[in-house]
């Protein structure tokens, strides 16, 4: 298996998240602890104010608490409501929070995909398989989504070496993968 990156775009991937009015690309994610429960968010842009401290942009509607992650539950939380661009909050950075920018999420992912990947290829994000395997074809990662519950995912075209799983070189096919 090849892996290739076709543009900068995955390293802002598109945020799916049932929430939204409309999917918006985020920059990063933001990892921290609300009292004793662990949470992340994804952060829309981030900003250091003249005093040096960081603030960073985020959605309060889709702050993710990682013990409800296995809840097999209504992917949208009682209380939440859907998100429109105003309830875009700014936070300042305490030293309970740990971000990381999708750049760095993206590579490391496709590093282990690389290594670990069992060749399955979706047609959606956490949705039906398109194929089963794809071990010998080329991955050209065109796109990328996260979802706060399901992950980070790529949106790939895959193409068949000569004597791939794929046939010939013309055949080619859009899906998604875990990263």
């Amino acid at each position: 298996m090849k892996i290739q990156l076709s543009s900068t775009l995955p390293f802002t991937p598109v945020q799916l998240d049932a929430h939204h009015v409309k999917p918006r690309r985020a920059v990063g994610q933001l990892s921290g602890f609300d009292g004793e429960r662990e949470y992340r968010a994804a952060v829309y842009e981030f900003r250091h104010s003249n005093d040096d401290s960081i603030h960073y942009q985020v959605d309060p509607n889709e702050r993710v608490y990682l013990d409800e992650l296995n809840d097999a539950s209504d992917d949208k939380a009682p209380g939440r409501t859907t998100s429109v661009p105003e309830s875009l909050e700014w936070l300042a950075h305490d030293e309970g929070m740990s971000y990381k920018p999708y750049s760095f999420l993206v590579m490391n992912a496709m590093t282990k995909l690389v290594a670990n990947w069992d060749g399955v290829v979706y047609r959606t994000p956490s949705g039906e398989q398109l194929r089963d395997t794809a071990v010998n074809a080329t991955l050209q990662v065109i796109d990328a989504c996260v979802c706060n519950r399901f992950g980070l995912w790529g949106m790939v075209n895959l193409s068949g070496d000569k004597h791939g799983s794929l046939g010939n070189t013309s055949s080619r096919q859009l899906g998604w993968v875990p990263l």
